[in-house]
């Protein structure tokens, strides 16, 4: 008998590998026969560039940038010398413990920093540059990585504005500074967490924004302003995606800004594209059972995140398929349908479980999900 592991980190809490390690535990444990392969999984945010680098061979060199509110940080670019392949995160830097999550935070946040770890990617001179886009806790469209690569905007005194939500509607002017020919002529996708738009009667960036720090009753004025913002930059870069386009809404609306300064870029949905480097088809073959995962179930995880992409392709080798989550938020019946999963395992069981202490979280989770896969172990026995 064979399981195949594919879970996506539970954020907070543990990482994909931890996750696929302590289930995997739990099978050996309890029925040692079953070969258990497991596949760590991302979809372009927390631990996206990491899983990439192991799958595909990648130097990690550690270098320094703004964090989210202008402190230093540490961070890696990720380096293939033979491909010429750069890989960078967003996560790394435009996220904080939260306990720093805050509204003011939010309006006062920018992808500067972002903007300088590319900056030092473009340094090697790749010809492939992977962006992982996810997990952030920003608004800015992009505002501030297109300001280090010459994205400039004023006011109506001529001054420039420095790159937050706060200002965007104080804009009356933008100047883009031409890229040169080693940025030009270097491949950049953008591996976006989600498929969600920037703006949506659906999902979309705004739907993400509590989580970020805003408050309900900044959502209108919010929404005004990255508008009018998005509008700025559509006079001046007529092949700007619009704001209902797909993977806009991903990384609080980095792909606009992204866009706006490098005319040779290409979005998709991070979870496929490290699917792929994964070779996450291949490690299903013959496997009697796919484990799915992530640490809340919700209306999100339907818009490309990973257990949407393991999903498909469980389908289409028609592997028999579960799920292990650290909440569920809404219909299991309906996610079970639409996911095409056999059973849900979940750690928490009510809501009010999110407060307890992270140190106590963190012991019930690792003994829940060791229980997991050994009731995962006994079921495969008996069928």
């Amino acid at each position: 008998m064979r399981v195949a592991l594919a879970l996506d980190k539970f954020k907070g809490t543990f990482s994909a590998r931890d996750i696929c390690e302590v289930v995997a535990e739990g099978i050996r444990d309890r029925n040692p026969k079953i070969e258990v392969i497991q596949r760590p999984m991302a979809d372009g945010g927390e631990g996206s560039a990491s899983i990439l680098s192991a799958a595909l061979g990648l130097e990690a060199m550690r270098v320094e940038v703004n964090g989210l509110h202008g402190k230093k940080v540490e961070t890696n670019v990720y380096w293939q010398n033979a491909r010429r392949l750069a890989v960078i995160e967003s996560t790394d830097i435009l996220d904080v413990p939260r306990s720093f999550i805050s509204e003011e935070n939010f309006f006062q946040a920018n992808t500067v920093g972002l903007g300088q770890l590319l900056r030092k990617a473009f340094d090697l001179r790749p010809q492939e540059i992977w962006i992982c886009v996810g997990g952030t806790l920003t608004a800015d469209l992009g505002w501030g990585v297109a300001n280090v690569f010459g994205l400039n905007a004023f006011d109506e005194q001529g001054q420039t504005l420095s790159p937050t939500i706060s200002n965007m509607d104080k804009i009356h002017d933008v100047e883009l500074t031409e890229q040169p020919d080693y940025i030009k002529k270097c491949k950049i996708s953008v591996l976006c967490d989600v498929n969600a738009p920037a703006r949506s009667p659906g999902v979309s960036l705004l739907s993400f924004l509590k989580h970020k720090g805003a408050k309900e009753n900044s959502m209108e004025k919010i929404e005004k302003n990255m508008t009018f913002f998005w509008g700025m930059l559509k006079s001046k870069c007529p092949n700007l995606p619009n704001m209902e386009d797909v993977y806009t809404g991903a990384g609080g609306g980095l792909c606009i800004g992204l866009s706006a300064v490098f005319s040779n870029i290409k979005l998709e949905l991070g979870s496929k594209k490290i699917a792929k480097a994964t070779a996450l088809v291949a490690s299903f073959s013959g496997a009697d059972l796919v484990v799915c995962g992530e640490g809340c179930l919700d209306e999100l995880t339907l818009y490309g995140k990973t257990v949407s992409t393991v999903s498909q392709i469980s389908l289409k080798e028609n592997n028999k398929l579960v799920g292990i989550f650290g909440r569920v938020r809404g219909n299991e019946n309906d996610f079970k349908n639409k996911l095409g999963l056999g059973e849900i395992y979940k750690i928490l069981a009510h809501e009010k479980d999110d407060t307890m202490p992270q140190t106590e979280l963190i012991k019930i989770s690792r003994s829940r999900l060791h229980q997991i896969g050994q009731e995962i172990a006994d079921k495969l026995v008996k069928k």
